[in-house]
C-alpha cells in the first residue's frame, strides 16, 4: 500500500523541461487533448449545439483538475496557445 503511494506521487520527466506527477500529466493530456477535439468541430457544431456545451464543459472541469494538482499556469498555457492558434 505504501509502496502504491509512493509510484503516484513520483515524478515522470517530460521533455527535460519539468517534471509532474502522473496524475498532473493525466489532466495536463486530457486537457490538451479536449482542446483539439474543440478546434476540431468548432467550424462544424453550431454553439448551441449540446455536444458544443459539453465539450465546453469538460475543457473548464479539466482546467480545474489542473488548477486543483497545481498546474494551473501549465493549463493556462495550454489555452494561451489555442487561442493564438485560432487568430
Amino acid at each position: 500500500m505504501a509502496d502504491e503511494r509512493t509510484a503516484s506521487t513520483a515524478q515522470v520527466q517530460t521533455g527535460g523541461l519539468r517534471s509532474y506527477s502522473p496524475t498532473q500529466l493525466f489532466f495536463l493530456t486530457r486537457l490538451s487533448w479536449l482542446i483539439r477535439q474543440r478546434r476540431e468541430l468548432i467550424n462544424t457544431l453550431d454553439v448551441s449545439d449540446y455536444r458544443a456545451k459539453l465539450l465546453n464543459k469538460a475543457l473548464y472541469s479539466s482546467f480545474l483538475d489542473c488548477v486543483e494538482e497545481g498546474v494551473g499556469d501549465d493549463a493556462k498555457n495550454l489555452l494561451a496557445q489555442q487561442n493564438q492558434d485560432a487568430n
